[in-house]
């Protein structure tokens, strides 16, 4: 019987073109097949015999490892179709020991295995699952266990929204074969999406164990990168610092090969600098050439005399390039960031909003919306990116101006199932938002399909058509003019550029918009102030947040009305238990979904249902429907039902830190931990709210309290348990 399963039949899309030619579990490390290294560190550590699963180029693994390798006996079996990590196994099961070993065939691994091993055969549980401390756990998934070891939560490959720790699953697992049970016989299955999450569901007992040595995956190419400059063992020259070569390797005079991977048959000619890139085999380097950070090179690939290659400029295999033309990709790690792209670059405009483009077309599985500012500050722009899109085989509406409140709600009307918002950035940087169907941003898993397709080769391809709609701006303000009753209440907006639209919505519903309103008037007489987040300015001058005004109609509304209304997790209680005692049913919706198989569709599609939960000028517009109705004045309901303090603030942390401090979160708060939600669940004092990672250098805190003195208590304490007091 075999004593462990090597997963080896990943395609290793992210790692194209590197892979093109080889399968992950072969590209080198050190300067060896990572394979090879693999299995030298399961024979040192009593593993002696495996099973190999292969789907891609199997061939090429077995004509490298053949029947034996670094003393461990394999046996290869190779899948028809994708099973998933669980499905794999459970083909393989009748080869195994009752207790087995499953580990990724592109993990570079130095862990003390068998060390953990006795630690599982010890603990009686039916999985061990290996973690290991990562800064960065976004192509992982978290892994919450106790003090004893036993897990209590974990999220496969999360958005920032759900890092609870940066203790992150490697994929090295040991079962029993019991565990198997929960496989199905046939289909694709997964162990940490499908069968870990069931097994907890029913009581299984799940452990954790954080191995001493050294573990990378290689998934990325960053990753890979690092995983080569971990292994060098000295040696290099001035020229070559931090760098790993394979056989053949040629570097001419005056050049520098800094930092950078170079498989067999590379050749550098003279006067280049080649600084953190990568090189696949064959590659020919012309004289005089620069390649930046990030470069990678396909297999066979020649770049020509005098060519300079920015920051993450991937070239194809057996691709040439010239020094003013060429097939470049350039690859962006962080090209989605808070449901937004922002290209800096002006002179490279153009050719980001075609690859962004082409991406899009090839993830959307329906029709794109674009649009842009109501000023119309990048309507070039946007229209470039209807006709890209449209080349790139898409079905376009393209809409034209408009608030970013209307481009949020065209996927409502007009069924598109992306739709993208151009804007001014900070900087006068282009910021395209990404709002799907629901007018969230896109779930990371259609954030990943769209990173994808942009690392793949621009590709034209027809049948795409844009059509123009007019009738989002005036479907936008009937649907808020059917919202609220304003019959005898006076409106000014002021303070936001789509204010003349709002006004014109509030007419329609019945309001009077001839005069400015007075601000400390006892009467039907309101200032909406829509700048930042919904506020209502009037009668006695009293001031609402967003924040108020929506904890003020959740006490007012009728459940009859309103018997659901749908709340992201990343708001504090304090608005369910409102909505509750008033009888009113309350759904919850991750900011980010992981993977496409969520809980919260439901919620988030009832979302619509509710467009005063999420839009400040809905709120603002049914809050005072809602007071004239009740027949009464904002001061009054914000002393009935608005008591205490909503308190938010952005915590600033560097992407390092971020999984580390919520860790420590986590832990410090986990009695109050509630599941499945965005972000930590915190309690401090008389305070709660919730504290989530951004996809930003950010940590956000929001916290419910009874005094402005107890909301500074809880964040000074916040701040405190994460490391950083306030002066």
């Amino acid at each position: 019987m075999y004593s462990s399963v090597i997963l080896a039949g990943g395609l290793g899309t992210r790692l194209r073109p590197l892979t093109d030619t080889v399968p992950k579990p072969m590209l080198p490390v050190g300067g060896e097949p990572n394979l090879v290294r693999l299995c030298e560190h399961l024979c040192k550590n009593g593993f002696e015999s495996a099973v190999v699963t292969l789907r891609y180029l199997p061939d090429k693994i077995k004509e490298q490892l053949t029947d034996t390798c670094r003393g461990v006996d394999l046996k290869y079996v190779c899948e028809d179709e994708p099973r998933g990590t669980a499905g794999a196994v459970k083909a393989v099961s009748h080869m195994l020991c009752d207790d087995f070993l499953v580990i990724s065939g592109d993990a570079v691994c130095t862990l003390d295995l068998s060390a953990a091993f006795e630690e599982h055969k010890k603990s009686g549980a039916l999985v061990t699952i290996i973690t290991h401390t990562s800064k960065e756990p976004l192509q992982y998934g978290c892994v919450v266990s106790g003090a004893d070891g036993r897990i209590i939560g974990f999220c496969e490959k999360p958005s920032w929204q759900q890092v609870m720790s940066d203790k992150v699953n490697t994929g090295i697992y040991f079962l029993s074969k019991r565990a198997l049970d929960y496989v199905p016989d046939n289909g694709a299955c997964d162990f940490s999406r499908d069968v870990f999450p069931k097994m907890m569901q029913n009581g299984e007992l799940l452990y954790s164990c954080e191995a001493e040595g050294y573990w990378r995956d290689i998934g990325s190419f960053s990753e890979y990168l690092a995983a080569n400059r971990d292994m060098i063992s000295g040696g290099n020259n001035a020229e070559t610092e931090g760098s790993v070569y394979g056989d053949d390797f040629r570097l001419g005079k005056n050049s520098a090969f800094i930092n950078s991977v170079a498989f067999d048959g590379v050749s550098i000619a003279d006067n280049c600098s080649v600084v953190g890139s990568i090189l696949a085999r064959n590659v020919t380097v012309g004289d005089g050439c620069v390649l930046r950070d990030g470069c990678v090179i396909g297999e066979g690939a020649v770049i020509n005399d005098g060519v300079h290659l920015g920051s993450g400029v991937v070239i194809g295999t057996g691709k040439t390039v010239t020094k003013n033309k060429g097939d470049e990709i350039m690859v962006r790690s962080d090209l989605i960031k808070d449901g937004r792209v922002v290209i800096s670059d002006k002179e490279q405009t153009a050719a980001e909003i075609y690859r962004l483009s082409r991406a899009i077309a090839k993830a959307a599985d329906g029709c794109v919306g674009v649009c842009c500012d109501i000023a119309g500050k990048r309507e070039g722009e946007a229209e470039m990116a209807s006709y890209s899109l449209c080349d790139c085989g898409a079905r376009v509406y393209y809409f034209g101006r408009c608030s970013k409140a209307e481009a949020k709600y065209a996927g409502q009307i007009f069924g598109t199932v992306l739709n993208l918002y151009f804007s001014n950035g900070e900087d006068g940087d282009l910021t395209v938002w990404l709002y799907d169907e629901t007018g969230l941003a896109p779930t990371a898993a259609y954030e990943k399909k769209i990173c994808d397709a942009y690392r793949s080769e621009p590709e034209k391809s027809g049948g795409g058509k844009t059509e123009r709609i007019s009738g989002l701006s005036a479907a936008y303000k009937n649907a808020l003019a059917h919202a609220a009753d304003l019959r005898g209440v006076s409106v000014t907006v002021v303070s936001c550029a789509e204010a003349d639209g709002v006004e014109q919505a509030c007419a329609a519903a019945g309001a009077s918009t001839g005069k400015p309103a007075s601000p400390y008037t006892e009467k039907d007489e309101f200032t909406v102030n829509l700048s930042e987040r919904a506020a209502l300015l009037g009668q006695n001058g009293v001031f609402c947040t967003f924040d108020e005004c929506l904890l003020i109609l959740l006490s007012l509304i009728s459940p009859e009305e309103h018997p659901v209304i749908s709340l992201p997790y990343f708001m504090p209680r304090i608005y369910e238990k409102t909505a509750k005692s008033r009888g009113i049913r309350v759904q919850r919706y991750l900011h980010k979904p992981s993977y496409e198989q969520r809980t919260d569709t439901e919620a988030r599609r009832a979302r619509s249902l509710c467009p005063f939960c999420h839009d400040p000028a809905f709120c603002a517009a049914v809050l005072m429907s809602e007071l004239k109705k009740n027949k009464l004045t904002l001061s009054k309901a914000a002393e009935k039902y608005a008591k205490g303090v909503i308190r938010r603030e952005d915590i600033k942390v560097s992407d390092k830190e971020k999984a580390a401090c919520m860790r420590r979160l986590y832990e410090a708060y986990m009695p109050y931990q509630v599941s499945a939600s965005d972000g930590v669940s915190v309690v401090e004092g008389g305070a709660e709210g919730v504290a989530m990672a951004a996809d930003t250098d950010k940590i956000r805190i929001v916290i419910s309290a009874d005094s402005e003195e107890a909301a500074e208590d809880a964040v000074g304490e916040i701040m405190m348990r994460l490391g950083f007091p306030r002066s």
